[in-house]
């Protein structure tokens, strides 16, 4: 799993976004390429190492070509007309659309005016974060809380705080913490493009453990007095000497008046709905009863969904949540032959090499009921031909 995560040190723009990963070695010539598949525009990037207080960064600078003036509808259409993969093309989009609904929150408008908006370099900051995503097979995408000062600010819809208002509509729908800096006042630090990019694929959070990374820093346009105007993209790789991790959520209660039916029941339930494991633990609760603590491990994003599923099909009056870490190894369902037929097998890799190979319970017992023998003597068959077709005797496994 590759893993990326901005700090957001001190500014959020497209741009920025875009120059942390050429300073991070993405080729930009290979992305201007692929931004090519966007009939019309017509570009070219300038890129050029800077420093923003004492860190050195890489700047990009966007030269448009075209006199393009652009609209929502266009926005979208040429997008959607690209030979850009269809996984770059869902991502553009629903960038866009979180940019749209902001925007016409904001300006009580159904289709309102694009203003900065409504150039070609809009276009190249989006398409060309997604396409950089895509290139580098970045699987999920974390972010620092984003950095805001106060005062005011002034563009083409006039006066406003520095917060403009479709980044602040952003901000609040999307619940995306905030970092108040105070030694500076009267400045842009995030952009509407900036905002809507990580709002619609990255999770916020205060911070992330990360293991074997590699850094970029992108730098923004303006320098700011007190306040370094850059962020950093840090990104994890997957190290063949290590275990991928993943962030889970665990949650717990404990039940002392369900019937075992109910409790049987509920397990399957919550896993046909996804959960990545359930289990109870049997305990002797308040006056003595036995009593049964629930599990549940679910991703992140299912965590409303399994405390709803939990405080309205069961007893509980409460859910503790945890947000935890589980290491895990690569495992795979595969196929194999063997003198009793074809058997589907679940493979585990350890650190990049086969460790194991086991057969699906489901098919031992198919294999008996067909061959009208026990498990037992199915599954001592089948792992003797398993291991002596992919270990050898001496192996150290």
């Amino acid at each position: 799993m590759n893993i990326a995560y901005f700090n957001l040190i001190g500014g959020l723009s497209g741009d920025m976004l875009l120059s942390s990963f050429f300073d991070l070695g993405v080729d930009k010539e290979e992305i201007s390429k692929e931004l090519k598949k966007l009939k019309k525009i017509r570009f070219e990037f300038s890129t050029s190492k800077t420093a923003r207080g004492n860190i050195t960064s890489t700047h990009t600078n966007v030269k448009i070509y075209d006199d393009i003036k652009w609209e929502w509808d266009t926005f979208f259409q040429i997008v959607k007309n690209s030979e850009l993969n269809e996984s770059i093309k869902t991502n553009i989009i629903n960038c866009f659309n979180i940019l749209k609904i902001a925007e016409q929150e904001a300006h009580s408008e159904p289709n309102p005016h694009l203003h900065e908006l409504g150039t070609s370099d809009t276009l190249v900051d989006i398409c060309g974060f997604f396409i950089c995503v895509d290139k580098l097979k970045i699987n999920k995408i974390y972010s620092s809380p984003i950095p805001v000062v106060p005062g005011y600010v002034k563009t083409s819809h006039g006066l406003h705080e520095t917060l403009a208002p479709a980044t602040k509509k952003i901000i609040e729908k999307y619940k995306i913490p905030i970092n108040f800096i105070n030694n500076e006042s009267n400045i842009e630090t995030v952009t509407p493009t900036g905002i809507s990019i990580l709002a619609s694929i990255a999770e916020f959070t205060k911070g992330n453990s990360l293991t074997h990374f590699e850094i970029g820093y992108g730098a923004g346009t303006k320098t700011f007095a007190n306040i370094p105007n850059v962020l950093s993209l840090w990104i994890q790789k997957p190290n063949s000497d290590f275990y991928d991790y993943k962030n889970l959520i665990y949650l717990e209660t404990n039940l002392d008046d369900m019937t075992p039916e109910f409790i049987g029941d509920f397990i399957s339930r919550t896993l046909e709905e996804g959960a990545l494991d359930t289990w109870v633990i049997p305990y002797t609760g308040k006056k003595n009863r036995p009593s049964h603590q629930l599990n549940i491990l679910c991703d992140l994003d299912e965590k409303e969904k399994f405390i709803d599923l939990i405080l309205r099909e069961t007893s509980s009056l409460g859910v503790r949540v945890q947000k935890i870490q589980r290491y895990e190894v690569k495992r795979e369902i595969v196929e194999v032959e063997t003198s009793l037929g074809k058997i589907k097998t679940k493979i585990k890799y350890v650190k990049g090499k086969m460790y194991s190979i086991k057969p699906e319970f489901e098919e031992l017992k198919r294999l008996a009921f067909e061959n009208g023998s026990s498990i037992n003597n199915i599954s001592n068959q089948i792992n003797l031909e398993l291991t002596e077709k992919y270990f050898k005797i001496n192996n150290k496994i």
